[in-house]
């Protein structure tokens, strides 16, 4: 498939290239008819014509040849000035070769016609020629040089571009893996705890915590997955959560059908509900909902908790730092995270995304 899309651009370059060159060679041999006939000069129209297409005509193909001899002696880089010498016998080459062929183009067109072309005394032509051919290669050749100059700044920009992406997403990667040991250092502490209050709890909560590890390990790693499956991964956490304050907590979890395809990054929900837990719900009792929805093209995720509310001292801990920076370079300058206290008590966190459905 891109090996067809590049040999159809390589078909439209030389068509474009072609047309280019024979409207050049058009456009000169009419200003020259109007010349001749406004100076009171009769002269046919494909005399004219014939003497600025053949010109043009052999300085497009002679163009390629320039092009390539200047990609092997390049005048840009080190060592420049010693392969400048090297140019002039170029120049002289390819101002014969264009005068030779001119000559021998407009010979044929002529005796075509009925007509014998004069070219007049050949070291005066070539002398004229060769004036106007010097200046045709420095263009050309100073063509090829401001050309490489712009592909070669284009290719630096090119290469900060991709290193700035990988290195956030070496970041991103590194933000996201943070979370998971941190989320079960916290969850076999509890499980410890357990332990020593009620074993069959504790079993129950390996299990889940099993059920979790699996859902893990199955996924690609991929920074961004379904609000669907995000949200499975959550209701198993609350399955966890529930076991390990069995009695005291409750939970729900409500998703709009607009939002169950929409992308949203891994695990981005998690460390805000362990947060709830860690912070506002200490005890373990309490309330904790979280809702995703869609609203004027954008995905909105919120979780409200009924706990004691944020301390006037609260400082952002791993998870909540870790999803604010997962955020920003997600998401730069277009996302929105918002952490205040709840009306009636407690804690409502708030995130805004840009709705993206997934495939």
């Amino acid at each position: 498939m891109a090996s067809s899309a590049i040999a159809r651009n390589r078909v439209l370059f030389w068509i474009i290239y072609a047309c280019a060159f024979l409207a050049l060679g058009v456009w000169l041999g009419i200003n020259a008819i109007i010349g001749r006939r406004n100076a009171g000069q009769p002269i046919a129209a494909w005399e004219p014509l014939t003497w600025e297409l053949s010109s043009v005509a052999l300085v497009a193909v002679l163009v390629i040849g320039v092009y390539r001899f200047e990609r092997r002696c390049p005048l840009s880089g080190t060592g420049w000035l010693r392969r400048l010498p090297l140019h002039l016998p170029a120049a002289i080459v390819f101002s014969l070769a264009h005068v030779a062929g001119m000559f021998g183009i407009r010979k044929f067109v002529y005796a075509w016609h009925g007509d014998r072309y004069e070219f007049g005394d050949p070291s005066l032509a070539f002398a004229y020629e060769f004036q106007k051919d010097l200046i045709t290669y420095a263009i050309i050749v100073g063509t090829c040089v401001a050309w490489r100059a712009v592909l070669a700044r284009r290719e630096r920009e090119l290469a900060v571009i991709r290193l700035e992406r990988d290195l956030s997403e070496a970041r991103l990667a590194q933000l996201t893996a943070q979370i998971e040991p941190h989320f079960m250092f916290n969850t076999l502490n509890a499980i410890s705890n357990r332990m020593h209050e009620d074993i069959d709890a504790a079993d129950r909560m390996i299990a889940a915590f099993a059920e979790l590890l699996r859902a893990a390990l199955s996924e690609s790693g991929s920074a961004h997955v379904k609000v669907a499956d995000d949200v499975v991964w959550l209701e198993r956490y609350f399955e966890l959560m529930r076991e390990r304050f069995r009695g005291k907590l409750e939970t729900s979890i409500a998703v709009e059908p607009s939002a169950h395809a929409a992308r949203i990054p891994r695990l981005l929900l998690q460390p805000l509900v362990e947060n709830a837990f860690e912070h506002g719900l200490k005890s373990g009792r309490g309330r904790v909902e979280v809702a995703i929805g869609t609203r004027g093209g954008r995905l909105h995720c919120t979780v409200d908790d009924d706990g004691a509310g944020i301390a006037a001292d609260f400082n952002a801990g791993v998870g909540l730092a870790n999803v604010r920076s997962r955020l920003e370079l997600l998401y730069p300058g277009d996302h929105c995270f918002t952490i205040a206290p709840r009306a009636g008590g407690g804690t409502h966190v708030d995130i805004e995304l840009p709705l993206v459905n997934d495939g």
